[in-house]
């Protein structure tokens, strides 16, 4: 399948509408998340397993793409994630406020165009003040 389509169907489909077999789907065995929490697991269940804890705090989170692009092995994609604060996240405990976030992914594809390694640009103290209403 082709990364720029694998990429949107990550996003579309597997986290807007939660479907974890489009996320298994998206992500290589041997795949690194350089942006996940120390201990994740590499590979597609710990891809899966950073998707769950969004959700839990943000029961409501959507992912808009703004840009999406490749060049050769990768392929960026520039969006906002946006959500209710239900749930304990970066050490926050559940505001009930709507947040939106501000991220760049960077990943990095096989001939198959699944991920391989992802790297990420968010800004995750803006997140922060959101939540707690600063």
């Amino acid at each position: 399948m082709d990364p720029l389509e694998r990429t949107r169907r990550f996003w579309l489909d597997g986290f807007n509408q939660r479907d974890e077999a489009v996320v298994r789907d998206a992500v290589a065995e041997g795949f690194v998340n350089e942006a996940a929490l120390p201990g994740t697991p590499d590979g597609p269940e710990g891809q899966v397993a950073v998707l769950r804890r969004i959700w839990a705090a943000l029961p409501d989170a959507r992912f808009e793409i703004e840009q999406l692009a490749r060049d050769g092995e990768h392929v960026i994609c520039i969006g906002t994630m946006s959500g209710t604060h239900r749930g304990e996240f970066f050490g926050v405990e559940a505001s009930d406020r709507r947040v939106a976030w501000r991220q760049c992914h960077i990943v990095t594809v096989d001939g198959a165009g699944r991920a391989v390694r992802h790297r990420a640009i968010r800004d995750d103290l803006g997140l922060i003040a959101q939540m707690r209403g600063d």
